[in-house]
């Protein structure tokens, strides 16, 4: 994906990692109803005085499901979700910790009591180096990349930049640390955002780049049925044409009424991804180590076996607009599952580039988010 074509640019991509492993921004995890939901709980605590730790986060990423430690440190709540997840904590003054958890299966209780160590780098240190014209002019850089430069970035904010330091290099690359979460206040979708950056790397010359985040959506309270009705419709918009849109429209063959089509990359010559049978599913589940639950809960399996690109929106008789993403497969068997509400059961199967890498902070719902 280095190098230029008449689609995408330089490094106009966002590819994000877990524990090593290259995923997408999007969440590519899953939202199932069931009968019983999967209680997380336990304590959290210092890991060098063993005394228990308050407010800390602790979420599934990308989702509203989540919960914050009591004084004594203890931290539960329920899910409905199905599928695959990073489990996150996140306290202010310690590194964060993350978690891949398998739900749906036959356990309806994960108890993970987990230790925390801290930061080498003190928030003092931080606010000496933000107090200067240097750092607020790479602020505002940061600001638009991150959250955007949408209508709905406009009345997005972040409540405590203090927590960011920046550096730039020889080559003209902006980078951002954030030793503790950034919280965002997103008045146009209607939520709160807790958001863990791992990484930030901008290219100033070229305005592309790529970082790693994860967040948990907290809802707002509405001032009123006007504002909720607002939040409604700004988040149904964002919905349409996103990754997740496109993976529904494919699980329910709805790709051409959502105005979806899939072309080879580069290209304007239609391509197709595959369905595969129940028998292929059971081989390909078993192999992923995943759940063969996933079968009776209606997850279908498709293979790519090279990246496509995506056409997103309706085309006009004169020209054509629309917006082009490209789907990467990640795994060496080309395979992907997707859920019935439209998200991937396997965290590390597709990438994504072009439209929907580009997608900021103030323009994400969160994957448990029902159209």
């Amino acid at each position: 994906m280095a190098g230029s074509n008449r689609y995408f640019n330089g490094r106009s991509w966002q590819l994000f990692m877990l524990a090593g492993v290259i995923y997408t921004l999007t969440p590519p995890v899953e939202l199932i109803d069931r009968q019983n939901d999967t209680q997380i709980f336990g304590i959290v605590t210092d890991g060098l005085t063993g005394e228990p730790l308050e407010s800390v986060n602790v979420y599934l990423t990308y989702t509203t499901f989540g919960d914050a430690t009591d004084s004594n440190g203890l931290y539960s709540f329920t899910t409905n979700l199905s599928g695959q997840f990073e489990l996150v904590y996140s306290p202010v003054g310690y590194d964060a910790k993350r978690y891949v958890v398998l739900l749906g299966g036959s356990e309806n209780e994960i108890r993970m009591d987990v230790e925390m160590v801290k930061h080498s780098l003190t928030l003092d240190e931080i606010e000496v180096e933000a107090d200067n014209s240097e750092w607020l002019q790479n602020y505002e850089l940061f600001e638009q990349e991150f959250l955007g430069q949408t209508p709905n970035s406009a009345a997005a904010e972040i409540k405590n930049r203090w927590v960011l330091n920046f550096e730039r290099t020889d080559t003209n690359e902006l980078i951002a640390f954030a030793e503790d979460p950034i919280q965002i206040s997103n008045r146009a979708l209607g939520y709160e955002l807790t958001a863990d950056l791992n990484e930030f790397t901008w290219d100033l010359r070229n305005r592309s780049g790529f970082y790693r985040v994860k967040v948990w959506f907290e809802e707002k309270e509405p001032s009123g049925e006007e504002e909720y009705q607002m939040w409604q419709r700004n988040r149904a918009q964002v919905y349409r044409g996103s990754f997740r849109h496109f993976l529904k429209s494919l699980y329910d063959d709805q790709l051409f009424r959502n105005r979806f089509e899939i072309v080879w990359q580069d290209t304007d010559q239609r391509a197709r991804i595959q369905q595969l049978s129940e028998e292929e599913m059971r081989d390909a589940l078993e192999l992923r180590n995943l759940d063969l639950d996933l079968i009776s809960q209606g997850v279908k399996g498709f293979i790519l076996r090279e990246s496509v690109d995506v056409l997103i929106g309706g085309r006009s008789i004169r020209s054509d607009t629309r917006n082009r993403a490209r789907l990467i497969p990640m795994k060496d068997d080309h395979i992907f599952f997707v859920t019935p509400d439209g998200n991937l059961a396997d965290l590390m199967s597709l990438a994504t580039a072009g439209h929907w890498s580009v997608m900021r902070m103030a323009d994400m719902v969160p994957i448990d988010y029902r159209p």
